[in-house]
């Protein structure tokens, strides 16, 4: 059974651009094809794709380009490359984490502590139960 997730659709695409801008220090209009300039426009589209109600069409012009195919491409494949290149990958997941209002692997290793201890008198409760 595959995991349904709800997209919520609350950011604006201006919103994701400044901050990848910003994070990145690339200007995402640039017709560059550098790496730098490639992945950060990739991590842009997906963000979108995920985050606004954008088609593919729609995104290429917020950027300059005339042809939804390079939106594709960059979804549909760069995104695999920068998953291997740490420092564009840890940003696109922090980003992720912001706008989907994830918790942070810290976070998410707090609340399983807290499980885990919790989970723990349970189990010395029983124990208890057995032994007296």
């Amino acid at each position: 059974m595959m995991k349904q997730y709800i997209k919520t659709k609350t950011m604006t695409h201006e919103e994701i651009k400044e901050t990848i801008e910003q994070q990145l220090d690339v200007r995402l209009n640039s017709r560059n094809r550098r790496r730098h300039f490639t992945y950060a426009r990739a991590i842009y589209f997906k963000l979108c794709r995920d985050y606004t109600d954008k088609t593919f069409t729609e995104l290429a012009e917020t950027v300059g380009l005339t042809n939804h195919a390079t939106v594709m491409n960059a979804v549909n494949k760069t995104m695999y490359d920068v998953e291997y290149e740490k420092k564009y990958w840890n940003i696109y997941t922090k980003l992720d984490r912001e706008f989907g209002k994830k918790p942070t692997a810290e976070q998410q290793i707090k609340q399983l502590k807290i499980k885990v201890k919790e989970l723990e008198q349970v189990i010395e409760g029983y124990r208890l139960k057995i032994i007296g």
